[in-house]
């Protein structure tokens, strides 16, 4: 576990499933899926995306052949829970009792929701995984809702082993972590995935830093001997396992503690991004913490939505004017030649107050620089991708240098 693989944006499969335990085989690829074989048939934690499915029900037989008794959700994201469907539809096929699907009693209402916001939830994950414009995530027929559910804590009984289902907050609040005493295995779901953790995404609703961290100190009070995260590779080893999940859950703690700190002392937002933008450098340094994903400023932004209001600390923007009303005035005063052959003078020392300058001219409705304007807002905006080691960060760079470019051709 010196060095994890390189995962873009959490992307990693490999070709054979990785042993866990006795008997337990993590399933890698967009959404990890646990393979867990017991004398009395398969239990399937998690269940990809969708396209994945036919993908996920080989590597289940590359293991056992087996009917799959009980299919857990971590949780309701579409890269765990939508792929169930080729296991589901095999069961039909080979005349088996149809597998029961677990999970935590929030993920019927995550469903509803993707069902009530389709075209939001579309929109905003085609930015964030840099999916084309014709791509659907959310379509009817494909939710396939828990038979069984439960609050806190479910044990299931499934031949010789005992599965304990645990309710936590993290990265959603219908989040089910499982552990398997006889196995000595904990399958976290996305409360381990190999990057600084998801929080404050700025697209999705409120995560939960401090539970987050409960959570993973409670799989290392069980000091398992396998992890199955996810995403990316299982980690074998009970010092591993426990050094893993402790580190994370510190991170975690101090991004809050930091953030508390400060508002406690009357800091308003914009000083605390400023000053807690980084881990210290011992957690920095880990290898599941890399901002690949998630990063540390994106977890002050969900700590600050989630113990503040949206003010900002200064007055004037109480009621404050249109953007494109403000932008009029300062290339009035400015001049729109000069805010953009200052914004080139200073793009190779600051990038991000580059474009800040350019977006003046852009909203300011100048249609003498306004393509001159959209050109260089696209370069700027590819700079900053170039250097971006987060992965919804870099999309959400690329997307709108896509879009710049293409306004400044219209």
């Amino acid at each position: 576990m010196d060095q994890a693989p390189n995962m873009e944006g959490l992307y990693y499969a490999s070709d054979q499933p990785e042993v866990v335990g006795d008997r337990v085989h993590l399933i890698t690829g967009f959404g990890n899926s646990t393979c867990i074989e017991s004398d009395d048939g398969l239990v399937i934690v998690d269940a990809c995306v969708r396209a994945m499915g036919p993908r996920l029900l080989a590597q289940i037989r590359t293991l056992s052949d087996k009917p799959i008794r009980y299919v857990i959700y971590t949780h309701g994201h579409f890269d765990h829970a939508f792929g169930v469907w080729a296991l589901l539809e095999e069961a039909q096929q080979r005349g088996w009792p149809r597998p029961i699907i677990v999970a935590h009693e929030r993920v019927a209402q995550r469903f509803n929701r993707y069902r009530e916001l389709a075209g939001q939830h579309d929109h905003i994950n085609r930015i964030q995984f840099a999916l084309p414009d014709t791509v659907k995530v959310s379509q009817e027929g494909t939710f396939f809702y828990p038979d069984v559910t439960y609050a806190d804590r479910m044990l299931l009984r499934v031949g010789e082993l005992t599965l304990e289902l645990r309710h936590a907050m993290g990265e959603t609040d219908d989040a089910t972590w499982v552990w398997v005493p006889e196995r000595r295995v904990v399958c976290s779901g996305d409360l381990f995935l190999w990057s600084c953790p998801n929080i404050g995404n700025p697209f999705k609703v409120q995560r939960y830093e401090v539970e987050w961290a409960e959570a993973l100190e409670a799989m290392a009070a069980l000091h398992p001997e396998g992890l199955a995260p996810g995403h990316g590779p299982a980690i074998g080893g009970a010092e591993k396992v426990r050094a893993a999940c402790l580190d994370t859950a510190r991170a975690l703690r101090w991004l809050h503690d930091e953030v508390v700190g400060r508002l406690n002392a009357g800091q308003w937002a914009e000083q605390i991004l400023a000053e807690v933008n980084a881990l210290p450098p011992d957690l920095a340094a880990k290898p599941y913490l890399r901002p690949i994903y998630g990063c540390p400023t994106f977890i002050v932004h969900g700590i600050l939505r989630r113990y503040g209001g949206w003010f900002d600390g200064n007055a004037a923007n109480l009621f404050p004017s249109r953007g494109a009303a403000i932008a009029r005035e300062v290339v009035q005063l400015a001049d729109a030649a000069r805010l953009l052959q200052r914004a080139k003078e200073i793009r190779g020392d600051d990038v991000q107050l580059a474009l800040h300058l350019v977006d003046f001219v852009v909203h300011a409705g100048d249609h003498t620089h306004r393509r001159d304007a959209l050109q260089l807002k696209s370069e700027l905006l590819n700079a900053r991708a170039d250097i971006e080691p987060s992965f919804i960060a870099r999309n959400i760079f690329r997307n709108g240098a896509t879009r710049a470019a293409a306004d400044a051709k219209a």
